[in-house]
């Protein structure tokens, strides 16, 4: 501290010693300059005789000597106002000489002008004769400030210190106490700072730490999913094409009742009509499980397309014996994708009926903003009910054909409310389940 504070004294003294005199000269030049061409201008309208006051008052001010000729050179006008300053003689003092000609009443004239700078010189003199006494001032003052500075900032410097270790070993419980508003206040504050905020960055870490624990179990249980689907799409393929194959080979050989061909190609067309549907359904729900599904949305008839809906499947209805009660509300329009909404719609109204027993009731109802289909007769437990969205989940263990679907319907239905931001639900009541679809009654109107 005490060498940079040397350094910095010398060379701003040095820099004193070089500039002042150099910007001294200048400043005398320019002035010298500038009041000889105003004296010049004023002789030449006005002549050299009415202004020798004039010029002479210019001499006295800049220390100068002045001469102005005759076209014949003669001097006409002569002051010297030359004079050392001081005591002290300086030989080999600079001077700076100007001149020029000026015109009144028909003859010419030259004005010509010397000055003195012995003040620069002079000024160079002082500066050297108080060099001396600057550098005693200096190093006292170096050595004093650099004392201080050293006592002012060790103390609270050794105090960040021993705070930081502590900081090494993960250890926030500390806060730096300096009360300062200079840069080492700011270095305390910043530490306590950073220390508030690795604080909050440690237990936030922690809470992402136990969220990412979340979401790889999710991702595991999705994982499980995606082997669960592609083991039931292999499973639902398998049995039809084996059974296909099977029919199809019992016939190209004429293997005992498989000879009546023309039967047995109609059994198979069915079953391929089956496989048909199943790839279709399978197809449908990996494109409406994914974020880039294409849709078209457009101000729909809610209550038209219910209206289709309930209309195809009567005959399903009469042929299981089953009463349908159709209460829609007329002229109900919603934006939305028309082609998705009615599988949607299909799909809970056809699984009402399909899972009915002979005799039950089945209801459409839609009214303030509520589409519920009701089937009475069966119930389903709690843990079926948690499940019954994934994919190819089936109450029916055996998966078998006969006794239900592929177990993709209520998938595709739950995804196509999803992306329509539909709430909806699925539970048991006192006479069977009921589906409730909840739409957002600004988006409808008649």
């Amino acid at each position: 501290m005490l060498v940079l504070l040397l350094i910095c004294c010398i060379i701003i003294y040095a820099l004193v010693v070089f500039f002042l005199p150099k910007n001294y000269r200048t400043e005398l030049e320019n002035q010298f300059s500038s009041e000889f061409q105003k004296l010049s201008v004023v002789l030449d309208n006005e002549g050299y005789e009415k202004n020798t006051q004039i010029i002479t008052n210019f001499a006295i001010h800049n220390s100068a000597a002045v001469t102005v000729l005759n076209s014949d050179h003669q001097k006409v006008f002569v002051i010297n106002n030359i004079a050392q300053t001081g005591e002290e003689t300086i030989e080999n003092v600079e001077k700076i000489g100007i001149s020029s000609e000026f015109e009144y009443d028909g003859e010419f004239y030259t004005l010509s002008a010397e000055a003195s700078l012995e003040a620069v010189s002079r000024s160079y003199k002082i500066l050297e004769k108080i060099a001396p006494l600057i550098f005693s001032i200096i190093f006292l003052v170096s050595i004093i400030g650099a004392y201080i500075c050293s006592r002012y900032f060790a103390k609270p410097i050794e105090d960040i210190c021993n705070v930081a270790k502590r900081m090494t070993k993960l250890d926030m419980t500390w806060k730096c106490n300096i009360s300062r508003s200079d840069e080492m206040g700011m270095l305390a504050f910043s530490l306590n700072e950073m220390s508030e905020k690795l604080y909050n960055a440690l237990t936030e870490l922690q809470e992402a730490n136990k969220q990412l624990q979340v979401e790889i179990k999710k991702e595991k249980e999705q994982e499980k999913q995606r082997v669960d689907f592609f083991t039931a799409v292999s499973h639902e393929l398998k049995t039809p094409v084996t059974i296909l194959k099977g029919e199809l080979e019992c016939m190209i050989y004429k293997v005992g009742k498989y000879k009546d061909r023309d039967k047995y190609l109609y059994h198979c067309m069915i079953t391929v009509k089956e496989i048909e549907q199943l790839i279709n359904e399978i197809l449908l729900s990996a494109q409406v499980g994914t974020s880039d599904i294409q849709t078209m949305p457009e101000n729909i008839q809610i209550s038209g397309i219910l209206k289709n809906v309930c209309d195809k499947v009567k005959g399903l209805a009469e042929d299981k014996q089953i009463r349908m009660v159709v209460e829609i509300e007329p002229d109900v329009y919603y934006f939305g994708d028309g082609y998705l909404l009615e599988k949607a719609f299909s799909n809970i109204i056809d699984n009402a009926i399909s899972y009915s027993p002979k005799g039950a009731t089945v209801k459409v109802l839609l009214n303030n903003a509520n589409l519920s289909v009701e089937n009475t007769g069966i119930h389903i437990t709690q843990d079926d009910l948690e499940q019954i969205f994934v994919p190819f989940y089936r109450v029916d263990k055996s998966h078998n054909r006969d006794t239900g679907g592929s177990g993709l319907g209520l998938y595709i239905v739950k995804t196509i409310l999803e992306h329509h931001n539909l709430g909806y639900s699925f539970e048991n009541t006192e006479l069977g389940m009921k589906f409730k679809i909840m739409f957002q009654e600004e988006s409808l109107y008649n």
